[in-house]
Parts: structure tokens; sequence; C-alpha cells
């Protein structure tokens, strides 16, 4: 039967609901994740040096919520340091 405009939505997944193979990745994810060490080790793995620490942060900008509606009418204060480090070899 051909949809017609106006017709209710019948079947399929419900709004929001994690198909069978995203929901099984999640699940082997946080299973390897606590026999890893779960936060605990998370977090020794991070501070082991900078590169982890890269990558750990890499991972948690991209958890984050990429469209955000922000209503602010008040003054921001902030201070922006800039440390340029140069690391080129020295002639």
């Amino acid at each position: 039967m051909p949809f017609k405009k106006g017709q209710k939505k019948t079947g399929g997944r419900k709004k929001g609901g994690q198909n069978k193979i995203s929901k099984n990745i999640k699940e082997n994810f946080d299973a390897v994740f606590d026999k890893l060490g779960g936060i605990e080790g998370f977090h020794e793995w991070a501070k082991k040096n900078a590169h982890t620490q890269a990558a750990f942060y890499q991972m948690y900008s991209k958890m984050l919520p990429s469209n955000v509606d922000v209503d602010f009418g008040g003054e921001v204060k902030a201070k922006l340091e800039i440390i340029y480090t140069d690391k080129r070899p020295k002639e």
C-alpha cells in the first residue's frame, strides 16, 4: 500500500532507538573498557604522555554536542594566553 500524505507512520524502529549492530558494538566496547580497568585504566592511559593526552582530548571533543543554542546577554571576561615554543634546531 503506497504512503498517502497525512497518513500516520506505522512500523519501523521507534524514534531514538538504536539498531542492533550499533547496540552490539556499544555493549562490546563497554565490556572491553571494563576489562582494561574502566575509568581508572582510561585515566592512567590518558596521562601517560602528551600523545595519549592529545588522543584523549580528540576523542572527548568528538563526543561534545556540535550544535548548541546559547542565549547570553552578559559580559564575558577572559584571558587568552598563547605560548609559542620554537622547536626548530638552532643553526
